[in-house]
């Protein structure tokens, strides 16, 4: 089949929306997550899904439903709780990562949980995208635009010293958590996408290949749509092709980007 053949199905015509949809905007996210060194907290949202997935089978309820709804609510305390306890965000996220994963194993064991069910959630494909999740794709990645259009200069000054933008009347703990709260979002709706172990190559990715190359904040948040889109699109486009799976391809479309960025560097200024 040729592209144009496979853009008249409906199964890939959602596909492709969602991937261009969350190519353009979730990468916004991983400059943030780079950029403050949160790396952590998505490790400790992924293991909050994984809970969420368990309390879910126990109750009879899907595990994507318990697992996003857990990231939402894990996404939410994280910057409250560091604030409370007076430690970096990242130690608190270790804290939640480490304390989540032991209340899902003990979930496995004493609510005799399927556990391969809720470690299903590790595993996602565009393909698999229903049409009221194409809704939500588009309604969170508008969301997301509109909160870096609108608060662009309270986000640049965080990103670049809390204490400075502080000090200017910026509200750093609410864009903090506000910024916190959409990338938990973001790593709950990637689970659904590219599945959890590769949420990396839809966000992260892009966002660092992005930081490599940009001056400022404004040319990063561009050229990390670009190289999402990218990635995505590409990805997405490659596994119809070669009938390969598309979270994997998206996201070694990703690794591709960001190793020829950093080879052409490299070699330019090496």
């Amino acid at each position: 089949m040729s592209f144009m053949e496979y853009m008249q199905i409906p199964l890939f015509q959602r596909g492709m929306i969602a991937a261009v949809v969350t190519g353009a905007t979730l990468p916004l996210l991983g400059v943030v997550i780079a950029t403050l060194n949160l790396t952590v907290i998505r490790f400790a949202l992924m293991h909050a899904g994984l809970l969420g997935a368990a309390i879910g089978l126990s109750l009879g309820m899907p595990p994507l439903t318990g697992a996003l709804t857990t990231i939402g609510l894990g996404s939410l305390l994280l910057g409250p709780w560091s604030d409370r306890m007076k430690v970096d965000t990242g130690l608190t996220g270790a804290f939640f990562m480490t304390g989540t994963m032991a209340v899902a194993f003990l979930l496995f064991y004493k609510a005799g949980v399927p556990a391969m069910e809720a470690f299903a959630l590790f595993t996602g494909s565009l393909l698999t995208v229903t049409p009221r999740e194409v809704w939500f794709v588009a309604a969170l990645g508008a969301i997301i635009v509109v909160c870096f259009t609108l608060f662009y200069r309270e986000v640049q000054l965080v990103l670049y010293n809390y204490e400075l933008a502080e000090s200017l009347g910026v509200p750093v703990g609410v864009i903090r958590n506000s910024l916190l709260f959409l990338t938990g979002l973001a790593i709950g709706l990637a689970i659904r996408v590219v599945g959890a172990l590769l949420i990396d190559g839809l966000i992260l990715l892009p966002g660092l290949s992005a930081l490599s190359l940009a001056r400022d904040l404004r040319s990063a948040l561009l050229l990390s749509a670009l190289f999402g889109v990218g990635s995505a699109v590409g990805g997405f486009t490659l596994s119809l092709f070669f009938d390969v799976p598309t979270g994997p391809t998206i996201t070694l479309v990703g690794v591709v980007i960001l190793a020829v960025i950093t080879a052409v560097k490299g070699r330019l200024y090496g």
